[in-house]
């Protein structure tokens, strides 16, 4: 019996930003009907929005909206043009739904759950940003500060995010705390260690780096794209098809889930009959660095 072969389709940029609205719309919904009815200072701009909304009563969305149009020209100042244009969308999308949401959308009425609010709010946020990572997008707001740490001063990612992040929540405890003492600040960090783990499983499986293995006819196309649009280092193995007996060339490369949407439509646009499986990258020692490299084409 002969299976029919399952070709690897390049996403195109409809579809795209398609689902990177998508993802944006369902990390708002997160926000607006668990995380911020419930006080919980996740991190990011919207936590920030949350402390100045409990301060000085001006609509999240507008807060938001200011943060991400100076953090964009931040992100030009220290990180350059690509990284700017690539942040525009989420940038200006993600609070133009929040406005939206908060001006028509019904609210929940949870009375405080912080528990469902930090698992549904985490759920939703995790799968939202999971969307928006798998089609080479970003939300924008403090992505650039965190990029910026990473960049400039050599910080790993995750010192970075942790860094960011805890600062925010740490802002929200102190605004909260006459109200709820530590508690918003500990369900806080339960939201986003689960939207952490979803967001991981949505791009690529449960660990943020991943090895990937192409089976291939264009060796050499897919490995000069993946040197010039990803900066990564490439295997070459020569292997031979035990049933066909025909040699064909496995490239092997260690990625970021960040990157897994560039890769994906390298190979696509170039060998898309190519191959390929990805697997858990749990430790890894030797030359590896996170990159910014993007595939936009």
């Amino acid at each position: 019996m002969r299976h029919k072969q399952k070709k690897l389709r390049k996403v195109t940029k409809f579809e795209q930003y398609a689902m990177i609205t998508w993802g944006i719309i369902l990390m708002v919904a997160g926000f607006y009907y668990f995380i911020i009815p419930s006080d919980l200072v996740t991190g990011g701009v919207t936590g920030l929005g949350l402390v100045i909304n409990e301060l000085f009563d001006v609509q999240i969305s507008y807060i938001v909206l200011a943060f991400n149009m100076c953090l964009l020209l931040v992100g030009l100042l220290f990180l350059g043009k690509k990284v700017f244009l690539r942040s525009i969308y989420g940038s200006v999308i993600f609070p133009i739904f929040l406005f939206l949401f908060e001006s028509f959308a019904p609210t929940l009425e949870m009375e405080k759950d912080f528990v469902i609010a930090a698992t549904f709010g985490g759920l939703l946020l995790g799968l939202g940003f999971g969307y928006v990572i798998k089609y080479g997008g970003t939300s924008g707001g403090t992505d650039i500060p965190i990029k910026i740490l990473n960049r400039k001063l050599k910080l790993p990612l995750s010192v970075s995010i942790y860094l960011i992040d805890g600062i925010v929540i740490l802002l929200g405890v102190i605004v909260f705390y006459d109200q709820y003492g530590i508690v918003t600040g500990l369900y806080a960090i339960l939201s986003m260690f689960i939207s952490g783990k979803v967001a991981d499983m949505v791009v690529v499986g449960s660990n943020a780096n991943k090895a990937v293995q192409i089976i291939t006819d264009n060796p050499k196309e897919i490995k000069d794209s993946i040197f010039e649009y990803l900066e990564r280092g490439v295997t070459e193995l020569k292997i031979y098809g035990g049933y066909t007996k025909i040699e064909k060339t496995m490239l092997i490369t260690v990625i970021t889930r960040n990157e897994y949407y560039s890769l994906r439509n390298i190979i696509a646009e170039v060998d898309p009959k190519a191959f390929v499986y990805v697997t858990s990258a749990t430790e890894i020692q030797g030359d590896f660095i996170v990159s910014e490299g993007n595939y936009d084409e």
